[in-house]
């Protein structure tokens, strides 16, 4: 695999590379460059050319290159599912997902493009400094904001990087992205995918290399206009640090503990596979995955044994046959026609071993281990933790990123806020309960940036603002938030509606 710069498939200048492995096996996939300093800001220099071209070429023109380049992608879709599998440790159903997820975020955003034309403000509302407004045209315009560097992570590569490029190039700006290191031969080869449809090679740059390096090269180049990334907190407050020394424009969606609540009116059954569903999904790793699960003590242990059932009837693997799948897939079959949908791996030995180490962590705190809790390899089991109380560091700001379910139990409706409410970070969150009244208050009360009611936190619509209260982030994505891609500027046309 090669980097994409200035529009060519390109080396690191140092001719340095790493391995792309699939981390549930172990089998080599490519090599992908390590970039250096000097990529960096030949890919940055490369951008401030493509800006002048992309951002004056007609909207409808961009729409073109927009639809070819969905076509291309329907083309390519087996190869760039079987990547994502591969290079991720995925379930192929998970890599579709992906994948379908990708076509509407694209095409919302540049239908949303259409919508950002401004407005005219009415003339005479207000005196102004001259105290003569009355003849005045006021235009309020939104123009591009520059070169937005995207840094993207592992768990959902192609996805984050489509939030991320859509929006950048639909408002008009040039793009340098920085891909995830594990796994970025998908994402890539989306990329390769838009050049060859007929996007400007200056204004769709693809790096990749060391997260810690490249990533700080990119928010340090003062050429660089605005921040989009999805990460942790920890790389987030570094990011928004450097980047406001010189005020750059900042998106960060970040870290979250997101508290699954159930009220004793739940209807139980449901609440506990929901949890289990979507805490096993990708093995864990979701930003908006439920990682706390609050439980009132009225119904905690029947919620606890209908989570051990669920529990016990998740596989570990990794699917051998990915092609034979994908064809199932596309043919029409889902997950639910498949009780054999195995459960992956953690993206690397490092994070699984982390997993463990925090799991050890909250057991040494007095939590009971009730299922799992063995690591082999990058492999982690789904984990049940009872006995876990609101002082815990699990309850508050330990963000597991990974297949483990801590069961918390409170007695009344404000102490669960208190405990959902008692974490620094603050994404997402979830209540069950039958009485909307009760739910609608609850998710009033917590302080998160979406509440789902009756249903699980791993929810996310296009059409909705996505973003973190708290330290889970700065700004939102979604279609109507595509302003956050641009910057306002007021022209005024001093006396037009005069006579003279």
């Amino acid at each position: 695999m090669k980097m994409l710069i200035g529009g060519k498939k390109v080396d690191a200048s140092d001719g340095g590379v790493f391995d792309v492995i699939n981390p549930a096996t172990g089998e080599f996939l490519d090599t992908a460059p390590m970039a250096t300093d000097e990529d960096v800001a030949e890919a940055v220099r490369c951008s401030k050319e493509g800006l002048k071209e992309w951002s004056a070429m007609p909207l409808l023109e961009k729409e073109a290159i927009l639809n070819r380049f969905l076509e291309l992608l329907e083309e390519n879709k087996r190869e760039i599912m079987i990547l994502l599998a591969k290079e991720s440790g995925k379930s192929p159903f998970v890599s579709l997902f992906e994948y379908n997820q990708t076509v509407p975020i694209f095409k919302g955003y540049f239908e949303q493009a259409r919508r950002l034309d401004g407005r005219l403000l009415v003339p005479g509302t207000e005196l102004g400094h001259d105290a003569r407004t009355q003849d005045d045209m006021i235009m309020v315009t939104h123009e591009p904001i520059g070169t937005i560097a995207c840094i993207v992570p592992f768990n959902a590569p192609m996805l984050l990087l489509t939030y991320k490029i859509a929006p950048a190039l639909a408002a008009g700006n040039a793009v340098v992205a920085k891909l995830p290191s594990d796994n970025p031969l998908g994402a890539m080869r989306m990329c390769e995918l838009m050049l060859e449809a007929g996007m400007p090679g200056n204004a769709l740059n693809i790096l990749t290399g060391s997260g810690s390096k490249v990533g700080r090269w990119l928010v340090e180049n003062p050429d660089v206009d605005g921040i989009a990334m999805t990460g942790s907190t920890e790389v987030g407050l570094e990011i928004a640090e450097k980047a406001s020394k010189r005020l750059a424009h900042v998106s960060l969606e970040l870290g979250g503990n997101d508290a699954f609540i159930v009220l004793e009116d739940a209807n139980i059954e449901q609440a506990a596979a929901e949890a289990v569903f979507t805490r096993m999904a990708t093995a864990g790793q979701v930003c908006i995955a439920p990682k706390r699960f609050l439980v009132q003590n009225s119904v905690k242990d029947r919620f606890t044994e209908l989570v051990l059932k669920h529990i016990s009837g998740v596989k570990m693997g990794f699917e051998p046959n990915v092609e034979e799948k994908l064809e199932e897939l596309l043919g029409g079959k889902t997950a639910a026609d498949d009780p054999d949908v195995l459960m992956g791996c953690i993206i690397n030995e490092e994070a699984a071993k982390k997993v463990e180490a925090q799991v050890n962590h909250t057991i040494g705190q007095g939590a009971k281990l009730a299922f799992g809790g063995h690591r082999d390899g990058t492999y982690y089991e789904p984990t049940v933790l009872t006995a876990v109380t609101k002082q815990m560091d699990v309850a508050k700001d330990l963000e597991i990123f990974g297949p483990v379910m801590p069961i918390i139990g409170f007695d009344t409706t404000e102490e669960a806020i208190e405990i959902a409410n008692s974490s620094v970070y603050g994404l997402s969150g979830c209540v069950f309960t039958q009485d909307w009244k009760k739910g609608m208050y609850v998710a009033r009360k917590a302080q998160s940036g979406g509440m789902v009611v009756n249903g699980t936190t791993m929810y996310r619509n296009a059409m909705q603002p996505f973003g973190g209260y708290k330290m889970s982030g700065i700004g939102n994505e979604g279609f109507i938030t595509l302003e956050e891609m641009t910057q306002t500027k007021t022209i005024v046309m001093k006396g037009f509606y005069s006579e003279s």
